[in-house]
């Protein structure tokens, strides 16, 4: 009976897994990133709402645009606001952030240029 050797029979494998395994972990990690910024966007959206509903009657709109800017970027630099006023007694904010990709696998996800755009948008009433 003649045996066969198999030394390099796991090298072998584990090269052909590896990628498959890098990129699931690749990805696990830029989705966790992406969708943490996503909630920083809702409550940064969600805290400079509340401000520009309580101090638009006494502060105006540009006064509450320039606070409510300041207030998303304490949550993060690349968030920009818009504020706008209906026609009802409402307040809505957009808020908008390019996130930067964390590894270049996912390019599928941004617009070739290795940002994702995030957007959130809160309304409440003016008080």
């Amino acid at each position: 009976m003649h045996i066969i050797k198999e030394k390099g029979q796991a090298m072998v494998e584990f090269a052909l897994v590896l990628p498959i395994l890098l990129l699931l972990l690749c990805g696990i990690c830029e989705f966790g990133f992406i969708f943490s910024n996503q909630i920083l966007a809702n409550n940064a959206c969600r805290e400079a709402v509340r401000y520009a509903a309580v101090h638009y009657k006494e502060d105006g709109l540009i006064n509450v645009e320039q606070q409510a800017n300041l207030i998303a970027e304490n949550y993060s630099s690349n968030f920009k606001v818009l504020v706008t006023i209906p026609q009802t007694e409402e307040i809505q904010i957009d808020l908008t952030a390019n996130v930067q990709l964390l590894t270049p696998f996912f390019t599928f996800l941004d617009d070739g240029n290795g940002y994702v755009q995030l957007t959130s948008q809160c309304t409440m009433r003016i008080e």
